[in-house]
């Protein structure tokens, strides 16, 4: 071939995966696999799902929609805000989005209350990287909001950090997130399945002996391609 080539080693992907599962897991932790980098590679995504991974992330709707078409079956989470023109789709084929404005949520619910089905609503928290996310002091007023509003189910709050400015994982932000989960938990008497604590660049943290908390989910796309 004279083109340039990519050549996937799909035995060495589901290394990865399988130890990341494993390690994790120790610490009680689950990983959604964020498949974007392979534009929603459904070999790349069933290779993971094979090694442990329960859940796929993924920022479009269309390799969301496409690994649906292949017959992937795990819970698909949209890992960015969904956009307005978009929620219909959304709702259809990603069991859980990641969201920060109200007005997407009302959208969102409205649009779950027509289809008859339930979505999933994971609040994202800005903790000091400026990519996203609702300050902390206003948490409690959309995750009121999110509780009253129907057909949707409120997953647990999130953080991305690594990204935007470069402030990463560490003891600080990852205690303040686990405050935050748990005070939410006692103000509205509820359990949040998810304390997301980031993706890929909170490992080395977690590597050093960081105390995970309450953290109990991570995002990873990077180290289960790259090792």
């Amino acid at each position: 071939m004279s083109a340039p080539r990519l050549e996937i080693h799909l035995e060495r992907l589901q290394h990865n995966a399988r130890t990341l599962v494993e390690r994790l897991g120790q610490q009680g932790i689950t990983v959604t696999g964020v498949s974007k980098a392979t534009l929603g590679d459904a070999d790349i995504v069933r290779t993971w799902v094979g090694a442990g991974i329960g859940s796929i992330g993924e920022s479009r709707i269309e390799s969301i929609e496409a690994l649906a078409a292949t017959g992937v079956s795990v819970p698909m989470l949209l890992i960015r805000a969904p956009m307005l023109s978009q929620v219909e789709r959304v709702v259809a084929h990603a069991a859980i989005s990641c969201n920060s404005e109200p007005l997407v949520l009302e959208a969102l619910a409205r649009t779950a209350e027509r289809q008859g089905v339930r979505h999933g609503v994971v609040l994202m928290v800005e903790l000091g990287d400026l990519r996203e996310g609702i300050l902390a002091a206003d948490l409690e007023a959309v995750a009121q909001l999110t509780l009253a509003l129907p057909n949707l189910e409120l997953m647990g709050i999130g953080a991305n950090l690594g990204c935007q400015h470069g402030v990463a994982p560490d003891a600080r932000n990852m205690d303040e997130l686990s405050c935050l989960a748990t005070a939410l938990e006692r103000r509205f008497s509820v359990h949040l399945p998810w304390c997301s604590g980031g993706n890929s660049a909170n490992l080395p943290w977690l590597a050093a002996g960081g105390d995970p908390g309450r953290v109990n989910h991570l995002r990873l796309g990077e180290a289960l391609l790259l090792g």
